[in-house]
């Protein structure tokens, strides 16, 4: 099967921890990924909300080097534009895409936007969880997206780095929706209208709840044309006892009935979350693939979910 996965943390975990990106005994390497007859991977560098400034700029400049040696050595090629990743699945049937989680990694400066362009991120999560230089994460206070924010967005249109909306909190996300000329990706998100209500009341129910999109939201961003990823955390997904293949298939039916056939995609977060044990492993996707098959949602919708609407999405955006 083809595969194509918006965001995972694998990078720098595997950095942190001395691992390969090669085998490790994490939710993802490229061992077990051979079972892909193609694979497209987003490779996030993910900045903690503890760093900023020059430290938060270290921080992906390491990971950044790790990045380049590791794809290299796995021979994954880094891609920046559609034709070296058509490229790249045609001579060695896998890719990479680099992401940035975190605006904090600017520092402020918007030099920086352009240093990161240069070095081939071409997707950059406006926040994460708490506030930065440019808006609110999910976990803050809340409020529009700053002004050095909407000067950062300007320039990610200019450029072509998409703007990834997960984390993000609302208000922030409709000014996004308002201000960008392009189409806006939300890279590892899932529904909030899925959640289980048993756990509305919970300290990690709310923070689920502030991380997923409300049906406004899939909206909003199925109209500008732009992509979401379903993610695979178990908390974002529904009950900890819940089977994590029934909660996905649940998301991804809600998503598709706001009219998400041509937007929704899969951005697991693997080594990013705590996974139930039927999603965390990058093995285990075909078996995703067949339980929707087998639960009605038809062999031209799950390529479409699995690999064709990312793919697409790309070659309009690289």
């Amino acid at each position: 099967m083809r595969f194509l996965d918006l965001h995972c943390d694998t990078i720098t975990q595997c950095r942190e921890k001395g691992l390969s990106l090669s085998e490790n005994p994490m939710h993802l390497d490229v061992r077990r990924a051979s079972c892909f007859d193609a694979w497209v991977q987003v490779f996030a560098i993910w900045i903690p909300d503890t760093l900023r400034g020059e430290d938060a700029w270290e921080y992906f400049e390491s990971n950044y080097g790790f990045f380049k040696e590791q794809t290299r050595l796995c021979e994954m090629p880094h891609c920046t534009r559609f034709d070296e990743l058509t490229q790249a699945l045609s001579s060695h049937r896998r890719a990479s895409i680099l992401a940035v989680e975190g605006g904090a990694v600017l520092g402020g400066k918007m030099e920086r936007l352009e240093e990161l362009y240069r070095l081939g991120v071409r997707i950059l999560t406006l926040t994460w969880n708490a506030e930065n230089e440019l808006g609110y994460g999910c976990q803050s206070s809340g409020g529009h997206l700053k002004p050095f924010g909407r000067d950062v967005l300007r320039r990610m249109n200019d450029l072509g780095v998409i703007a990834d909306v997960s984390h993000l909190d609302r208000t922030g996300f409709y000014d996004v929706l308002e201000l960008s000329e392009r189409p806006v990706l939300a890279s590892h998100s899932t529904s909030e209208a899925v959640l289980d209500d048993t756990r509305k009341d919970s300290d990690d129910k709310c923070f689920s709840m502030r991380r997923a999109l409300n049906d406004d939201q899939i909206r909003a961003i199925c109209a500008h044309g732009g992509l979401i990823g379903l993610n695979f955390c178990g908390s974002f997904l529904g009950d900890p006892g819940d089977d994590g293949v029934q909660a996905a298939l649940r998301h991804a039916a809600h998503i598709l009935e706001q009219g998400g056939e041509d937007v929704l995609a899969i951005g697991s977060d693997f080594d990013g979350c705590s996974m139930h044990p039927s999603l965390s492993c990058v093995d285990r996707i075909p078996a995703l693939k067949e339980a929707f098959l087998q639960n009605g949602f038809g062999h031209a919708l799950c390529e479409k979910i699995f690999f064709e609407n990312g793919l697409t999405f790309f070659k309009s955006m690289l």
